[in-house]
């Protein structure tokens, strides 16, 4: 007969063989199950994969698109604020306002330009610059043209300010009214066509210089 401490020393190891057996059994079990469920992650996560590569050009569509289009308006909304203040600015301000700098005589009005013309040019263009639109600076120093009977124009890196002193509107009781008219155009470059056609072969959207016009009128205050 074996000694009782080497039937102890039996019976533990068959008790551990048979614990280590029902775990690889259960580790087995649990394994069959788990694998569909691994097997649908991770097809899940590939599937996820190729939707997101398939939405991501459309998403940088929207984005850049929102972008531009919101930087357009904003450009637009900068020159509708500077042709108001300008045409507020003309209509209480006289073009004979004397001024030794400049040599313009009512009688000749093609003789120069008047102060008053020039002041608010130089206005407009310290409003776009200090507004972030930097081509509108060039208006400080451009040479305006003149045309009768009260109209003067600066054109300068595609941008154009018109200042017509004599503009007539039709008042309330049909009578017509001495104005002033203020037309600024200001060039807008839009990326949003170009974008769209690298991430979407075949599409087209705005592109290039665009041409953004604000117009102000307002009755005289004084006369010319």
């Amino acid at each position: 007969m074996r000694p009782p401490e080497e039937k102890r020393r039996a019976k533990t190891q068959l008790e551990h063989t048979c614990v280590e057996s029902w775990l690889a059994t259960k580790r087995f079990h649990a394994s069959q199950l788990l694998l569909p469920a691994i097997r649908r992650i991770r097809a899940a996560e590939g599937s996820e994969l190729v939707e997101f590569s398939l939405s991501l050009p459309l998403l940088l569509v929207i984005i850049i698109g929102i972008v531009d289009f919101a930087r357009a308006y904003n450009t637009k909304h900068i020159t509708e604020n500077a042709a108001r203040m300008a045409a507020r600015t003309m209509v209480s301000t006289p073009l004979s306002v004397y001024d030794p700098n400049c040599s313009w005589n009512k009688t000749s009005p093609g003789s120069g330009t008047p102060c008053p013309i020039q002041g608010v040019a130089i206005s407009v263009a310290d409003y776009l610059t200090n507004a972030g639109l930097s081509a509108g600076a060039c208006l400080a120093t451009a040479t305006a043209s003149y045309t009768s009977p009260f109209t003067w124009t600066y054109s300068c890196n595609n941008l154009t300010l018109v200042i017509d002193k004599a503009y007539t509107i039709t008042g309330a009781n049909g009578a017509s009214l001495s104005a002033t008219k203020i037309s600024l155009s200001y060039p807008y470059i839009f990326m949003f066509g170009r974008i769209i056609g690298l991430l979407v072969p075949g599409a087209t959207g705005p592109l290039g210089t665009v041409i953004l016009t604000s117009n102000a009128v307002m009755g005289n205050l004084v006369l010319n």
